[in-house]
């Protein structure tokens, strides 16, 4: 009987139950169509399945060579990339810092004459005064050198503190 008339009658239900016992593949299809205790109930006992193993045949010779499954290996460690500098912001910072510092030395009124001095009845002094940027033509916007302001210190302070991170390596 060919395995095309086999299905058939087992789909019909008229398939003899030795036959299952003696095919494999048989077996499993009715299994996944009746269910296993059916098949029990009926006396069919299963045939036995071949081990687990891959086995595949070798060229031309006549015998088969039992394949090992290779364990895959762990992946290459990926390489750190060395540790650099931050230069870009320890130059803004050390410009900043001088520009600041440059301010409450010498004065940017020294310089460059932003104020207008004879236009007003006070003097404009050489300091520029960072919190009276906004009204840096004003007198009032200048004061004498050397003398600190809180938000000079302020700022001196928090960029101080982001040059020495800079010089940190990431």
């Amino acid at each position: 009987m060919s395995s095309l008339d086999e299905i058939k009658n087992l789909l019909d239900g008229t398939l003899n139950p030795e036959s299952l016992e003696d095919n494999l593949e048989l077996y499993e299809m009715a299994e996944s169509i009746y269910g296993r205790e059916v098949l029990e109930q009926m006396g069919v006992e299963a045939p036995e399945r071949p081990s687990e193993s891959i086995v595949q045949p070798n060229g031309d010779a006549k015998h088969e060579v039992e394949m090992p499954i290779v364990p895959i290996a762990p992946p290459d460690p990926i390489p750190e990339t060395p540790k650099s500098r931050r230069w870009g912001l320890f130059v803004f910072t050390t410009i900043a810092i001088s520009l600041i510092l440059t301010n409450l030395v010498v004065g940017y009124g020294s310089f460059i004459p932003l104020c207008d001095e004879p236009d007003s009845e006070t003097n404009c002094e050489d300091k520029l005064i960072l919190s009276e940027i906004a009204n840096y033509q004003s007198p009032n916007s200048w004061t004498e050198t050397m003398e600190l302001e809180l938000i000079e210190i302020g700022i001196l302070v928090f960029l101080f503190g982001i040059m020495l991170f800079s010089l940190r390596k990431k």
